[in-house]
């Protein structure tokens, strides 16, 4: 049977979540399956598959880290009584039919769009998994943080895509082979000034990081390759 997450906050049990869907994501926005509502948390912070007994916890390039036991993790096996942490809050990982040590495991993942997948010829073997990157670009996506359209999404499906008034446009996006390049186009006046996570770009072309932060005139926008 699948396991569950006891949620807690200094020490304090605020709630219990069962792993009963393959994907659950965890993070601080409304549309993740476990919300944690702090500042330390990012907007898509990790995510869990579940198969069969199974789940498997991974980071989705968050601004403070994913640790289980104390360490930090990019991607990890979940086995009963492991204790994750993200921000200040811990979720418990409890599931008594996961007894195996990390050493059994065989990672078993379902083809999902944006991997490629090789035949392998030796079942016991895991499969030897290539992210495409034009696929993830091509789910590539800004949302909205805050004013009136905070939530609002954008595809960013076109090779180029600007943002601001029609007419007065004041950034472009590109996408290139290796990634989207964010730049100003008009980097002279001071009210159109563009940063990414605080920074200002000038005349720059910045290639944009999963889960960067733009900020237009005090409009801040969050970009994304993928959930």
């Amino acid at each position: 049977m699948p396991g569950k997450l006891e949620f807690s906050f200094n020490s304090n049990r605020l709630n219990d979540f069962v792993l009963d869907k393959e994907i659950m994501t965890i993070g601080r926005k409304d549309d993740n399956d476990v919300r944690i509502d702090n500042l330390a948390v990012s907007g898509h912070h990790a995510k869990l598959l579940t198969i069969f007994d199974d789940s498997f916890l991974e980071d989705l390039d968050s601004t403070n880290g994913t640790y289980i036991n104390g360490q930090p993790i990019t991607k990890h096996p979940l086995k009963n009584g492991d204790v994750i942490v993200i921000g200040k809050h811990e979720l418990r990982y409890i599931n008594e039919s996961n007894s195996a040590s990390y050493d059994d495991k065989t990672i078993l993942i379902r083809r999902q769009p944006g991997f490629n997948t090789s035949p392998s010829p030796n079942l016991n073997e895991p499969i030897n998994m290539t992210r495409s990157v034009e696929a993830d670009l091509n789910a590539a996506k800004l949302q909205i943080l805050n004013g009136k359209g905070a939530g609002k999404e954008l595809a960013l499906q076109k090779p180029s895509v600007k943002l601001g008034k029609s007419g007065t446009e004041i950034v472009q996006i590109n996408k290139r082979p290796d990634g989207h390049f964010i730049v100003s186009l008009n980097h002279e006046s001071e009210s159109n000034l563009l940063t990414i996570n605080g920074e200002a770009v000038g005349s720059r072309a910045v290639k944009l990081n999963n889960h960067d932060v733009i900020e237009i005139n005090k409009l801040k926008i969050e970009y994304y390759l993928a959930l």
